[in-house]
């Protein structure tokens, strides 16, 4: 069985988030606003993800979020808003060899809180094809960003 180096190092990026502990790190950096995003690779997008949980940056939902940007839905509540603009495409990763896609495609959907996994049930799972969630549903569990302001402002220490 070969093993591809973006299965390793999705793997260890996947521990590395496994582990940390972001409560741990305190709060500071400035609002990273999503209105159009694509996506790419997946191994890039739980990199940044680690740098949000690092940083605690407010996550803005203001716009499309489509395919490896999807992953920033699992990040913490607390880090996340949304506005109406927002809408979320999702589809099975692709661009790498068979094991890559497997992999990228269970780091995901281990990384997406389980009203995620929900709708993508109910939407009839992960497909080559995208499926796009909705403001209406997805505004049931992010917070509305309207008086929000950014983490650093929002901390308790």
């Amino acid at each position: 069985m070969t093993i591809s180096k973006f299965s390793l190092t999705l793997t260890a990026v996947a521990l590395s988030l496994s582990a940390f502990n972001a409560n741990a790190v305190p709060r500071t950096g400035n609002e990273h606003v999503i209105r159009y995003d694509r996506g790419g690779y997946v191994i890039d997008y739980a990199i940044d993800m680690l740098k949000m949980e690092k940083s605690r940056r407010l996550v803005k939902f203001a716009g499309r979020c489509d395919s490896a940007c999807t992953i920033y839905l699992g990040l913490n509540k607390a880090q996340t808003c949304i506005t109406t603009a927002a809408k979320f495409g999702f589809h099975l990763p692709f661009g790498s060899d068979r094991r890559g896609n497997q992999v990228a495609a269970s780091f995901m959907m281990k990384k997406y809180p389980k009203w995620v996994h929900k709708w993508l049930e109910a939407s009839g799972g992960l497909s080559a094809k995208l499926k796009v969630m909705p403001y209406s549903y997805a505004s049931q569990y992010i917070k509305p960003c309207e008086g929000r302001t950014n983490m650093t402002q929002q901390a308790s220490f």
